[in-house]
């Protein structure tokens, strides 16, 4: 079964801008609360950044699906935005669902509810590694996401060390093919 994928904002403006929306796609089922659609694909949004087109595009063509959440009842243990809400509510309705999140608040709140999530450093790791993208791509995706990602040295520094990980787990073993 098919993993899905359900994306916060800040995670489909980011993996967008890396030009790597597209890609996952093709290989996840992607899933987008409408909150979230509505906050990346706006009028506004639409006249300033490409990767809002993109998006709407991948919706349109429905490789990306845009679901309408109910709100639950359910108290959050952290302040968190609607978009965020939104899709930790809809990862915990989905039976194979992977929140895809940046947002410290929001990876709070899965740790606490104990809901499956990935940030995007990982989902480019996680891309090179089923061969959708090359090593180049990969690495210039994660010093794109130290760029514009509030991402810790760290995080950057160890999605670096994966990648060449895998890289070199690549080499090895067409060298002893």
């Amino acid at each position: 079964m098919q993993k899905l994928l359900i994306m916060d904002a800040s995670s489909l403006i980011l993996l967008g801008r890396c030009g790597l929306i597209e890609v996952l796609s093709q290989v996840f089922s992607v899933i987008i609360p409408r909150g979230v659609f509505n906050e990346v694909v706006n009028e506004e949004t639409l006249k300033q950044y490409p990767d809002a087109n993109i998006i709407s595009e991948l919706v349109k063509s429905k490789k990306i699906e845009v679901f309408l959440v109910e709100r639950q009842k359910f108290q959050f243990p952290i302040t968190l935005g609607e978009g965020e809400i939104e899709a930790i509510i809809l990862t915990r309705q989905m039976e194979n669902g992977i929140l895809v999140t940046d947002d410290g608040k929001a990876i709070k709140a899965c740790r606490y509810l104990k809901i499956p999530f990935i940030i995007s450093p990982k989902v480019v790791t996680a891309l090179y590694q089923l061969e959708k993208i090359d090593f180049g791509n990969a690495k210039i995706s994660i010093d794109k996401l130290r760029i514009i990602g509030r991402y810790s040295p760290e995080i950057i520094a160890e999605a670096l060390l994966k990648l060449e990980e895998i890289k070199n787990v690549k080499t090895d073993n067409r060298q002893g093919s």
